[in-house]
C-alpha cells in the first residue's frame, strides 16, 4: 500500500465531513491533478493516527471489492477533473471505462408519473443504445428508470451515491446497485459507514452534473433536488435539457421552470444526439487510449487527414483492429446509422461509438447530422 494512496484516503476521511473545508482547499489547488494542498503539515492537519484510520478505510474497500480513485489517478473521470470542485477520493464498484467520458445525466423527481418513469426509461435506452453511458443517483423515480434503462439495452450506467457503498439507499435499490456495478459502476466519495443524510445529496448532484456532458431533468417538482444537479451542470457550462410537461401539474413545474429559464426542450434522445454532436470529437480525445489523440503529424503512425492511403499495409499498421474494421465497412458517399454499424461490425454500442470518434479525431471519418457516419476522402 503506496504512501500516496494513503494520504489521499486520509485526506478524504477528513474533508468528506466538511465539504466547505474542501472547496476552500480546491479553489487554492494551483494542479488539480496534484495532491490538494494542505494548510499545514500532514500530520498536524489529519490528526494522530491519520495512517491507521487510512489503512482501515483501504481495506474496508478491498474486502468489499471496491476499488479506489483519487485526483491523482490517470483513470480518474476527465470531465469530473475539470471541474471546479472534484472529489479527492472516489470509491468504485465495478468499472470505469474510458468510454464513459461519453456520459449524459438523466435525473428527476423521486415521486415520478408512470408517463415520466416511461419517458425516462426510454430516454436511457435511446443514450445507452446509442453508445452514451447513463449518469443518475439511484433515487427512486426517474434516476431508477434511467438506469434500469440503460440496463436493459445492454448499456453502460454510473449510480452516484450520497452515502457510503455499504450504506445503499434507498435499501430496495441493493439489487439494481449490484446490476448497475456488473454493467457500469456505483460511485461514492463517502467513506465507508456513512449514512444518507440530507446534506450529502447536493454533494452527490455536484458529481453527477460533472460526470456528464448534459444533464437532462425528466420530471422535477418546484422543490426538486434534481433542479440542484441541473444548476450545478450549468455552473460548470455543460449542458441542461428540460423534458416539458403539463400546465398545472406539480411534477412538471420545476422542468417547465427551468425551460423558462433558458433550458434545452428534450423530445426524447434523438434531440441530445444531435445537439452533442459537435461535442463528441473533444469526448473522443478525452476516450482516444494514449498516442491515439489525432495530435500526431501527418504520417506518424500511419495515420494521416485522408483516405487516400488507408489501403496501404503501412496505413494499417497505425489502426487498430476495431478500427480497420470499421473503416472496410464504412461507405464513402453517404452515412450510415451506429444501430446499422452495431450490426455489420459486431461491436458493443459503447466501443463502436469510441471508435468512430477516434477515428474522426484521426480525419479519417465524417461524422453527419443524425450521429451518421461516412468515410473521409
Amino acid at each position: 500500500m503506496s504512501g500516496s494512496a494513503l494520504l489521499w484516503a486520509a485526506l478524504n476521511l477528513r474533508l468528506a465531513a466538511s465539504p466547505g473545508l474542501r472547496r476552500r482547499l480546491n479553489a487554492r489547488a494551483a494542479d488539480p491533478a496534484a495532491p490538494l494542498s494542505l494548510p499545514q503539515s500532514a500530520g498536524e492537519f489529519l490528526g494522530p493516527g491519520w495512517q491507521e484510520e487510512a489503512a482501515a478505510e483501504l481495506e474496508r474497500a478491498r474486502r468489499f471489492g471496491a476499488g479506489v480513485l483519487t485526483l491523482a489517478d490517470e483513470a480518474y473521470p476527465s470531465l469530473l477533473r475539470a471541474a471546479a470542485d472534484p472529489p479527492p477520493l472516489l470509491y468504485v464498484w465495478g468499472r470505469l471505462l474510458r468510454q464513459d467520458a461519453l456520459a449524459v445525466a438523466v435525473v428527476g423527481s423521486r415521486r415520478a408519473t408512470p408517463h415520466g418513469s416511461g419517458v425516462a426509461r426510454r430516454l436511457a435506452e435511446g443514450l445507452a443504445g446509442a453508445g452514451f453511458t447513463v449518469v443518475s443517483g439511484l433515487a427512486r423515480g426517474i434516476d431508477a428508470e434511467g438506469h434500469r434503462g440503460a440496463l436493459e439495452c445492454g448499456g453502460r450506467t454510473l449510480a452516484v451515491l450520497g452515502s457510503g457503498l455499504d450504506r445503499i439507499y434507498p435499501v430496495e435499490h441493493q439489487k439494481l446497485a449490484a446490476a448497475i456495478s456488473g454493467q457500469g459502476a456505483v460511485l461514492t466519495e463517502f467513506p465507508f459507514g456513512t449514512g444518507p443524510l440530507p446534506r450529502h445529496f447536493p454533494e452527490r448532484n455536484r458529481v453527477i452534473a460533472w460526470l456528464s456532458w448534459a444533464t437532462v431533468v425528466v420530471e422535477a417538482a418546484r422543490d426538486s433536488g434534481s433542479l440542484i444537479t441541473a444548476d450545478l451542470a450549468a455552473d460548470e457550462g455543460r449542458a441542461v435539457y428540460a423534458v416539458p410537461g403539463p400546465v398545472g401539474c406539480a411534477e412538471s413545474e420545476g422542468t417547465n421552470a427551468l425551460l423558462r429559464q433558458g433550458a434545452i426542450v428534450c423530445r426524447g434522445a434523438e434531440d441530445l444526439l444531435e445537439d452533442l454532436a459537435p461535442q463528441l470529437v473533444e469526448a473522443a480525445r478525452l476516450c482516444a487510449p494514449a498516442g491515439r489523440d489525432g495530435d500526431a503529424e501527418p504520417g506518424e503512425g500511419g495515420a494521416a487527414g485522408s483516405l487516400s492511403g488507408i489501403g496501404s499495409d503501412a496505413a494499417r499498421r497505425g489502426l487498430t483492429a476495431d478500427q480497420r474494421r470499421l473503416l472496410e465497412r464504412l461507405p464513402k458517399t453517404r452515412g450510415v446509422g451506429v444501430e446499422r454499424l452495431a450490426e455489420v461490425s459486431g461491436l458493443p454500442p459503447g466501443a463502436l461509438l469510441s471508435t468512430l470518434l477516434e477515428l474522426e479525431v484521426l480525419g479519417l471519418v465524417r461524422q453527419l447530422p443524425g450521429l451518421r457516419f461516412m468515410a473521409s476522402g
